[in-house]
C-alpha cells in the first residue's frame, strides 16, 4: 500500500517530479524535472531510464514522460506516506507545518512498508480518540511543549530514560 518498491530515495524523488509535473501540465518534460530537481540534463536522462526501465514511466530521449499505472500507484503511495509523517509531526509531535514538511520529506524515504502501515493505523485510531475524548491527548501535548525539563514532564521523562538504559532482558 506505501511501498516504492525498492527504489533509492533520489529515484522516488524523480517519480514524484514526474508524478507532480505531470499533474500540473498533463506530460512531463524532462527538462522540467531537471528544473524542479536541480540537475543537468545527463543526470536527468539516467533516472528516467531508470525508472522507464522498471516499468514506472514512458520514456524516450526527446519525447514527453508519462506515468504508467504502476508508476502513479507508487508515487501516490509516496505521498500519502509523506502526508501521514507531516500529520504525525505536527498533529502529535507539534511541530510547525514548515519544519514537519521539511522532517517528513527526510523521513518518508527511510520508512519501511510495515512501519507506514502501523502508523496509518496509529494515527487514524489518535484522531478518532482525540475526537471522542480530547482531554488526555491535550495532557500530552502540554507535557510535550513545556519540555523535557518541564514540570509535567520532569518525572515521567526521567522514568522512561531510566526505562531506556536498563539492560534488555531476553524477547525484549
Amino acid at each position: 500500500m506505501f511501498s516504492s518498491e525498492g527504489l533509492s530515495p533520489t529515484m522516488e524523488d524523480y517519480l514524484l517530479a514526474a508524478y507532480s509535473l505531470e499533474r500540473e501540465k498533463r506530460v512531463a518534460r524532462p527538462r522540467d524535472i531537471g528544473r524542479r530537481q536541480k540537475v543537468a540534463k545527463s543526470t536527468v536522462t539516467a533516472a528516467l531510464q531508470s525508472l522507464a526501465g522498471k516499468g514506472l514511466i514512458n520514456y524516450e530521449p526527446y519525447e514527453m514522460v508519462t506515468l504508467t499505472d504502476e508508476g502513479r500507484k507508487q508515487a501516490e503511495a509516496l505521498i500519502i506516506r509523506n502526508r501521514v509523517l507531516r500529520d504525525f509531526l505536527s498533529s502529535v509531535l507539534g511541530l510547525p507545518s514548515n519544519e514537519a514538511g521539511e522532517t517528513a520529506c527526510g523521513m518518508e524515504h527511510a520508512l519501511k512498508q510495515e512501519t507506514a502501515e502501523r502508523l496509518v493505523c496509529f494515527m487514524a485510531f489518535l484522531h478518532h480518540r482525540m475526537r471522542s475524548d480530547p482531554g488526555w491527548f491535550d495532557e500530552c501535548r502540554d507535557c510535550m511543549e513545556r519540555g523535557i525539563g518541564g514540570e509535567l514532564s520532569e518525572g515521567r521523562v526521567e522514568r522512561y530514560l531510566r526505562m531506556l538504559t536498563e539492560p534488555e532482558r531476553p524477547g525484549d
